[in-house]
């Protein structure tokens, strides 16, 4: 035998060997829609590919597929983490339709796991569980599960030419193009464990009011929900992680499981797909039409709708002492409040709309000084008056408060304080409690505040009911009200996670949150249904997904967004048949978008909302003004008013006159794709990056009838011209404003629709 064969048998014998190791590191699942790789090392996933693509980030089956965070209750809750990493043993077997991935012998901890995946031939999608049989002595708060990361292959990341994209359900949905935008802003990650529990996060059931994600780009989509009908508390968020890849992150909290065996009473589900966000919301609708989730009565047939729901006011929203939410509190021009009501009538009478007066420094406590409003600040007999004021014009009346936050001291008015009653009333029992046992914070209600001193009240306890209930009987019975947001800045109406061992629930999060807060709107519905005007109650943010029934009219808050991405209206998607929302009073904006760089924000957040479903807010200043945002400076310059003014007669008339069976009591659908517009994005003001926003809004609906209409929106001050592929539609029709009654048909292949300034063109049509 030559040196040379000698050589090349030796070189192929190593490679064969080494192709075996390979082998022999990697699990292969393989169906028609997908295939799963997974590490025999460590359990983790290593790929998940469709159509070529693989949606898994690089180097991630070197991370652990999951993470325990425990507390040691001996040791004041301190956290302590053990990761799948730490096992010394992991097993990989398949059997039929199910994976099994077991762990045992972990590093330093008393515990063993199992994680199952289900999965079929005949679906796109897998189930994922895990098991822990917990023999150490700490209780389990959460388990961040399954670990998935994927590419940051952004469109917009670094300019690297990337065309993916993730889709995150916060604040109604958002689509992340750039992940820097994130990274570089006041709306940077923060990790989903106590005190981060609440606020402008991925918290759910709260301000994520839905429980699934997206990654997707042309060649493909990866679905990631948790599909759990019994509200459990989750963090579901995204990050980056590493150099080139993003996580979509689930944190599954276990209301501290002790000892024994703890199973995940619920699925993750992962899953592959064609298409885009619209597609994900196309599944997750699915699911949740499936679940036991409850919802209200669809709103065409919904009897506890108020006739005002169906006439879609404008909300008009400021506040009566003050200019922000902060600083001095003197009464300012729009008090007594009185003096509001020319200028609502003069916006009513600009609109061709009636609008909603929603009141904010209106308490007769402090302003943003929980859980006491009622009576109203100062002369109350002005204010009866300009109720009565208000609804003799055919306008309504609506009331902001602070939800079940308890305030010891307002910073904003220092006469008001409640010591005295906290120390009578022994309070100190009923508030929320760290894991150290020590009274809880959070970033949106309790202590310390700029607004207030003060703590969380957990609703567990029947003060809370109480006190509510005393709160809103004075609203509707002595106010005379037609809303009331008594839960603004508990988002999505949730409460905040509490750690008591004496409050009769678990320890940490869970589904006891939305058990407890339910019953609080369960036993205020009577109040509001006595009243002959059918009152509403609201929150701040949607409504999430346990209290659809309770929170019919909610302060939307899509400009969150702008510190994340594009939002979009995945919330209404699923939705809007159901629940309308409002606009919302568009809080934060000064923070997250370069207002000067952006002229036609507010133009955008106008087309945009209606297009989402939603009915329209502006908030006024001192002299009547419409200014972009609350918590804008008086003195800052304004948008210009008759834009403002047009574009919301113009639009708003379809949801009054032809529009009304879609934009009000409609279910959205996806958009028929057309050609025309133009990206005009607004721009970032923590880093100056673009936040992409089209020229044309649309937003494509099915009527309780089963008609279909498209709605295209031109926000700017010229005409713009679009072209629409109509070869699979039929009966097509023009209308061209909200008075036309019977279209234009139109038959061509490729119709051009013309769009005058600030106003919007409907199609309907019929699919072949």
């Amino acid at each position: 035998m030559t040196n040379g064969i000698f050589n090349y048998l030796i070189l192929l014998s190593a490679a064969l060997v080494l192709n075996s190791c390979k082998e022999n590191n990697d699990f292969n699942y393989e169906n028609k829609y997908y295939k799963l790789t997974l590490s025999k090392v460590n359990g983790a996933i290593e790929s998940i590919e469709k159509n070529g693509k693989n949606m898994i980030a690089m180097g991630n089956a070197e991370n652990a597929l999951f993470e325990i965070c425990f507390r040691d209750t001996a040791k004041g809750g301190e956290v302590v983490r053990a990761n799948s990493a730490q096992a010394k043993a992991c097993d990989i077997r398949q059997t039929k339709n199910t994976i099994t991935i077991s762990y045992d012998q972990f590093e330093g901890f008393d515990l063993s796991a199992v994680v199952t995946v289900d999965v079929s031939k005949d679906s796109p999608f897998m189930k994922w569980n895990i098991t822990v049989d917990n023999h150490t002595p700490f209780l389990m708060d959460y388990i961040d599960f399954p670990n998935v990361v994927v590419p940051d292959d952004l469109v917009g990341t670094g300019g690297t030419g990337g065309d993916s994209r993730i889709f995150w359900p916060a604040q109604e949905g958002v689509v992340i193009e750039d992940i820097n935008i994130r990274e570089g802003g006041i709306r940077k990650y923060r990790p989903i464990e106590y005190p981060n529990l609440l606020g402008w996060i991925g918290i759910y059931p709260s301000s994520a009011q839905t429980q699934f994600m997206a990654y997707y780009s042309p060649d493909g989509g990866l679905y990631m929900a948790s599909h759990d009908d019994n509200f459990n508390a989750k963090g579901i968020e995204f990050h980056k992680e590493g150099e080139s890849g993003i996580k979509l992150e689930y944190h599954l909290f276990t209301t501290g499981a002790g000892r024994g065996k703890y199973k995940l009473p619920y699925d993750i589900v992962i899953g592959t797909f064609e298409g885009d966000w619209y597609d994900a919301a196309d599944i997750y609708r699915e699911w949740v039409e499936s679940s036991s989730i409850s919802y209200p009565p669809k709103i065409v047939d919904n009897n506890d709708l108020p006739e005002w729901y169906f006439e879609s006011p404008v909300v008009v929203t400021y506040p009566v002492r003050g200019h922000r939410d902060m600083g001095d509190m003197t009464p300012n021009e729009l008090y007594p409040y009185t003096n509001a009501l020319p200028f609502l009538d003069e916006l009513s009478e600009a609109f061709d709309s009636r609008v909603m007066s929603l009141l904010m420094h209106w308490e007769g406590s402090a302003p943003w000084a929980p859980p006491y409003a009622w009576p109203p600040y100062g002369d109350q007999e002005n204010f009866k008056q300009f109720v009565r004021g208000l609804h003799e014009g055919g306008n309504y009346i609506g009331l902001y408060a602070s939800g079940i936050g308890y305030t010891l001291r307002s910073n904003t008015d220092t006469t008001f304080n409640r010591y005295e009653e906290f120390e009578n009333l022994g309070l100190e029992k009923i508030m929320k409690k760290a894991p150290d046992g020590g009274y809880s914070s959070r970033n949106v209600c309790a202590a310390p505040h700029a607004q207030r001193l003060g703590y969380d009240m957990c609703p567990t306890n029947d003060f809370v009911k109480e006190v509510v209930i005393d709160q809103v009987s004075g609203m509707v019975e002595e106010g005379n009200v037609d809303y009331i947001q008594y839960f603004d800045q508990n988002l999505g109406g949730a409460c905040y996670g509490c750690y008591s061992t004496e409050h009769g629930h678990g320890y940490g999060p869970g589904s006891w949150q939305s058990e407890a807060m339910v019953d609080i709107y369960k036993a205020i519905m009577p109040i509001l249904r006595s009243s002959e005007r059918k009152p509403l109650l609201g929150c701040e943010a949607a409504a999430a997904e346990p209290f659809y029934p309770y929170l019919l009219f909610n302060d939307n808050r899509s400009t969150i967004n702008l510190g994340f991405g594009t939002p979009v209206p995945a919330y209404q998607y699923i939705n809007h048949e159901y629940i309308n929302g409002f606009m919302g009073n568009q809080n934060s904006l000064r923070g997250t978008v370069d207002i000067e760089k952006s002229p036609l924000n507010m133009l955008q957040r106008l087309a945009y909302s209606f297009t989402a479903g939603d009915m329209f807010t502006v908030i006024l200043r001192g002299n009547g003004d419409m200014i972009e945002a609350w918590g804008r400076a008086w003195e800052a310059d304004i948008p210009d008013q008759t834009h403002m003014k047009t574009l919301i007669k113009n639009l708003n008339a379809w949801r009054v006159k032809t529009g009304k069976d879609f934009l009000v009591s409609g279910r959205m659908i996806k958009p028929l794709p057309f050609e025309g517009s133009r990206n005009i994005p607004m721009v970032s003001k923590s880093n100056g990056l673009p936040i992409n926003f089209p020229s044309v809004f649309t937003s494509n609906w099915q009527s309780q009838d089963n008609r279909n209409a498209q709605f295209f929106v031109n926000y700017l001050a010229e005409k713009q011209k679009i072209v629409l592929n109509a070869e699979d539609l039929k009966n097509v029709k023009i209308f061209r404003d909200a008075e036309d009654k019977t279209g234009v048909e139109k038959s061509d292949e490729m119709i051009e629709i013309e769009i005058p300034p600030f106003s919007a063109v409907m199609i309907l049509y019929q699919k072949l």
